[in-house]
């Protein structure tokens, strides 16, 4: 037996380190004198069976060391040493924990045994070693009774672990006795109580457990019983009420004990509550049941989408066998209509919210595309980790289908296949919607057949509805993709222009759709037919913002072309109709008017300040038309600005400009210079700089002859080119003016940056000087502004020589104006070299 000695070093050294009773009994001591190497010991040593304290130890070193062993060591036997009558130290000692004691006092009669007394006494004489006899036969004592505490706890804890396990486990035990052919319970395991609702008690009264069986179960259990007293084993499921009376599936594994002779003297049995397997197992067979048989197709997947089960709803439905499919990801059945996003949102849903239900397409074996509504959950396992995926889906072909023709006939004229009369008008209430947010502007045709009812009574309805559906077709093939055409119903039909830029391309529409109406319709019988229409135009805002009003307008216009002959359009306002007409009168006459050199071009004297000489020469476009004579230019650049035939008329006038300036200095005329305006159409949409070294190539006009006059809204347009493309320009050696000076918003931060000569001043400006401040202070920050960036000034408009005085005042440099004379033909500016004032 091997020991720990805690003692204080002044007291008992002379304890042997092996004390020898005899030669079975050896006790090792192992001396230390402080509690931190006590400790250290026990904690690096597990071979220590007991303790010896010594309690006068300093600071209590004794009762810490004891409480540390308790904490720690439950079965480690202490003895404490005392060698004085210090009782309260002892009965301290034996409350924390110690087994026994050794003193050296005589008189601990009321505490301690007598027989103990005599020992402790030689141990106070120290007259020889049974000190040491009495110290052992103490520690064998204490050894016998550690190793009998250590037993008892040691079936302790078995009991208690068998209780414990017994009170965990799902399984109840109990036996049976026999009693001849009767059998009741003598033992059974506590945890009845918590499984079956019984006490203990309840569940060894008379004839208990066979009263418990459910009655349809009893005859079938005690034929199994009675017969196991010759096999000696038998597995038995069955119905057992529990204390609430609701039955339970149990498993009984019965199993005889014989005695020594053979004789069954009892029966074990272990109950097993199976009742949620049952229950799991008839909902398996229902699920199972119902895949087998239900018209939805089921797949199941694994958690890589590989497919591991299918029903034959799935076989039918896709056109694969289930040997075709197992095995595979469920990839091959995908239709690509869907894009990545989708599927990456449904497999989001999927796995955040373990479910994923919507519609989706997919593909059949033989290729076939087709819709299904798709249910796809996620099945877990029993420790709540997804396992698989089930989808479950139906062909909704058919019902998609039929969802189809309903909406169709519920939208669409079943006729001509436009949109009704319903859709139509929904259309055009979107359109007002998107119209009013953004500033649009959108035109509504009311079209009516001309003399359509005459076709149907002569030819029958069949040809008539033959002759309608294809003027469906002629109409619906002129019109752009973002505009509508309906039917209304009869032969009127309704078309909503959407995004229309100008009141002209609703007039262009109409005549475009009248021309395609106009032209001969043969029908399937043979017969070639004539017919017109008669359409009525509205527009928003001008004229309504309702879809009803808007409809009720064009109605009344189309009335109203029908009125004045047929076969034409017209305005819901008058005023529309007249103008719309003149427009495209005036744009007819434009076209021919190239052709027919009907334009020409006169020049306006450009003066300079100082001498009054003629200095250059502003080139003006003017018409004469055959029928309606001179037509002002305000009248007829701005449509053909809106036709771009700008583009082809201003290189005419770019090129008889600059061939008429060659023609005067070739005839010794005093060098002028020519000042052409670019439209903001040309200078955006045509190479310029290419342009203008075509004509001065093909003119032979030096570069510094020709002046070229741009406005302020194409310098702020597009900045950064309208540099790039002066800068061009100014390489070529040609001029360049801004025209109007003052009626834009040109910044002088940009102004700076372009390569300009003259600012001309606007005649706006020039009309008030004399009679109005605020001009003549325009006009002289220009001026100024002007100087202080080294570009030269010119102001129009100038009529009086009060005008003059004060521009020449200001410091102005050019003048242009009726003062100094209308503009000319060139054969009279040949005749002019100064202006007499």
């Amino acid at each position: 037996m091997e020991i720990l000695y805690l003692e204080d070093s002044a007291v008992n050294s002379n304890v042997p380190p092996v004390l020898n009773v005899n030669i079975n009994e050896v006790y090792l001591l192992d001396k230390v004198s402080s509690l931190a190497d006590a400790i250290n010991r026990l904690e690096q040593s597990p071979r220590y069976q007991a303790v010896l304290l010594d309690l006068k130890l300093p600071a209590g070193d004794s009762l810490e060391l004891l409480r540390y062993i308790r904490s720690h060591r439950l079965s480690l036997a202490v003895i404490v040493i005392t060698e004085t009558s210090d009782f309260e130290s002892v009965i301290a000692a034996f409350k924390v924990g110690a087994e026994d004691y050794l003193s050296n006092e005589t008189d601990f009669d009321t505490y301690f045994p007598v027989k103990l007394k005599a020992a402790l006494t030689r141990l106070n004489e120290r007259k020889d070693e049974s000190y040491f006899y009495e110290m052992v036969e103490v520690l064998k004592k204490v050894n016998n009774q550690s190793e009998l505490s250590l037993e008892q706890q040691a079936l302790k804890t078995s009991t208690d672990r068998l209780s414990n396990l017994l009170a965990a486990s799902p399984i109840v035990l109990y036996t049976l006795k026999i009693n001849d052919s009767t059998y009741s319970t003598s033992w059974i395991s506590d945890n009845i109580v918590k499984d079956f609702g019984y006490s203990q008690s309840e569940a060894l009264a008379q004839d208990w457990w066979l009263k418990k069986i459910h009655p349809d179960d009893r005859d079938r259990v005690m034929v199994k019983v009675d017969s196991l007293l010759t096999v000696g084993h038998a597995v038995i499921e069955y119905r057992f009420y529990n204390k609430q009376g609701e039955f339970r599936w149990v498993r009984d594994d019965f199993n005889v004990l014989y005695d020594d002779n053979g004789n069954a003297i009892e029966i074990l049995g272990a109950w097993l509550d199976i009742t949620e397997q049952k229950l799991a197992l008839e909902a398996l067979r229902r699920s199972a049941a119902v895949f087998e048989n239900t018209k939805d197709g089921a797949v199941i997947t694994d958690l890589s989408s590989i497919i591991v089960a299918v029903n034959p709803a799935f076989c039918e439905i896709t056109g694969y066998k289930a040997e075709e499919v197992l095995g595979k990801g469920t990839s091959i059945l995908r239709s690509c209509r869907h894009d990545n996003k989708f599927y990456h949102d449904l497999w989001d849903d999927l796995i955040n919210n373990g479910h994923w239900r919507g519609e989706i397409w997919n593909r059949r074996k033989n290729g076939e595309l087709y819709p299904q509504f798709l249910s796809i959950s996620t099945i877990h396992d029993e420790l709540g980790h997804a396992s698989n995926y089930v989808g479950v889906f139906t062909d909704i072909s058919q019902i998609k289908q039929s969802k189809e023709r309903l909406e169709h006939l519920a939208h669409y004229d079943p006729l001509t296949h436009l949109p009704n009369r319903l859709l139509i008008q929904s259309r055009l209430k979107h359109a007002l919607e998107v119209a009013q947010r953004h500033g649009n502007r959108i035109a509504v045709l009311f079209i009516d057949l001309d003399h359509f009812k005459t076709v149907n009574d002569s030819m029958g309805h069949p040809m008539g509805d033959e002759l309608l559906a294809t003027v469906a077709q002629r109409l619906n093939h002129r019109l752009r993709e973002e505009d509508s055409l309906g039917r209304l119903g009869g032969d009127e039909f309704l078309v909503v222009i959407e995004q229309m830029e100008k009141t002209l391309d609703a007039v262009e529409l109409a005549l475009s759709l009248l021309d395609r109406i106009a032209e001969p319709f043969t029908l399937s019988n043979g017969q070639t037919v004539f017919i017109g229409a008669s359409i009525g135009i509205s527009l928003f805002p001008d004229d309504a913002d309702s879809v009803t009003e808007l409809i009720q307008h064009s109605d009344s216009a189309m009335y109203l072309a029908k009125n004045q002959g047929r076969n034409t359009y017209r305005f819901y306002t008058e005023d529309l109709t007249r103008l719309a007409n003149e427009r495209l009168n005036l744009e007819s006459r434009l076209r021919r008017a190239l052709e027919r050199k009907e334009f020409f071009l006169q020049y306006q004297p450009l003066i300079a300040d100082s001498s009054h000489e003629i200095v250059g020469v502003e080139a003006l476009l003017r018409w004469n038309d055959p029928e309606l004579g001179i037509i002002s230019p305000n009248q007829f650049i701005p449509l053909t600005e809106e036709t771009g035939l700008i583009i082809t008329l201003g290189e005419w006038v770019l090129l008889n400009a600059c061939a008429q300036a060659k023609a005067w200095l070739d005839n010794g005329h005093p060098p002028l210079y020519v000042a052409v305006n670019l439209s903001p159409v040309q200078f955006r949409n045509q190479d310029v700089v290419s342009l203008i070294k075509k004509v001065l190539d093909e003119t032979g006009l030096p570069a510094e002859y020709l002046e070229l006059e741009i406005t302020e809204g194409i310098l702020m347009e597009q900045a950064d080119q309208a540099l790039i493309t002066l800068a061009n320009l100014k390489t070529l050696g040609v001029s360049l003016a801004v025209d109007d000076f003052g009626t834009g918003y040109s910044s002088l931060s940009y102004l700076k940056r372009f390569p300009l000569d003259k600012l001309k001043i606007d005649r706006s400006f020039v009309d008030g000087l004399g009679s109005d401040e605020n001009d003549q202070a325009i006009v002289k920050a220009v001026i100024a502004m002007g100087h202080s960036l080294g570009i030269k000034t010119l102001a129009e408009g100038v009529e009086t020589i009060q005008q003059l005085n004060i521009l020449k005042q200001l410091g102005c440099q050019f003048y242009q104006g009726y003062l100094f004379g209308k503009p000319m033909m060139p054969g009279d500016i040949a005749k002019v070299e100064k202006i007499s004032l």
